[in-house]
């Protein structure tokens, strides 16, 4: 097992030294923007519905790009993002609730790339690994959303490079229909999302 690890480590050295650099690390800082919407849903005689197209947030990521050759690259990433999602909650003779829900994530995306000089193209699955969520609003009735982890995503995006430093853009969706749980006071209810997706402008530095 040692012999393994001194091994990679070697090889990670040697691919950081090359020319050309075929091993690069770096990280990057961002805003976003996300549309998400779902079926309205009978909820114990109330209604529940998206309210809200457009909820801004912000995103920050690791990330580390293998060159393989000079005009394709692997890059795995480590992001955590924090993004909200609104909710309305509409029961008879009572004035409609708003539930603001915020989110901090953790995803893993796998890019893979093509380079044609400083323009960048790529694109890649999103494994979302662990997400926390708090809810804010008026009403006092209990709400709760719980979202699958399990679901994966895909981005896809351009961006432009000068001398390690990047500008670009990316859009992340899920291909298929996801599913969310809510619960409201003491049931729970399963929430067919139609669309989940972002749109990110990202700021960054590889060295």
């Amino acid at each position: 097992m040692k012999r393994l690890v001194f091994l990679l480590v070697g090889v990670l050295l040697c691919a950081w030294s090359a020319e050309g650099q075929l091993l690069r690390m770096g990280a990057r800082i961002g805003i976003g923007t996300g549309a998400y919407d779902f079926e309205s849903l009978s909820i114990d005689g109330g209604t529940l519905e998206p309210a809200g197209d457009r909820v801004g947030g912000y995103q920050a990521a690791l990330m580390l790009r293998l060159s393989i050759p000079t005009f394709i690259y692997i890059q795995p990433e480590l992001q955590f993002s924090q993004r909200d999602y609104i909710f309305g909650l509409k029961f008879p003779s009572e004035p409609k609730e708003y539930k603001t829900l915020r989110t901090y994530r953790l995803d893993v995306p796998v890019l893979v790339g093509f380079k044609f000089g400083s323009v960048r193209l790529f694109g890649g699955p999103v494994w979302r690994i662990g997400s926390k969520e708090y809810v804010r609003g008026v009403g006092d009735t209990p709400f709760e959303v719980i979202f699958n982890n399990n679901d994966i995503a895909a981005t896809a995006g351009a961006g432009v490079e000068f001398d390690g430093l990047l500008v670009e853009v990316r859009y992340t969706g899920y291909l298929d229909q996801t599913s969310s749980m809510v619960k409201v006071a003491s049931s729970r209810h399963k929430v067919g999302v139609t669309h989940d997706g972002t749109v990110q402008i990202n700021f960054g530095l590889l060295f």
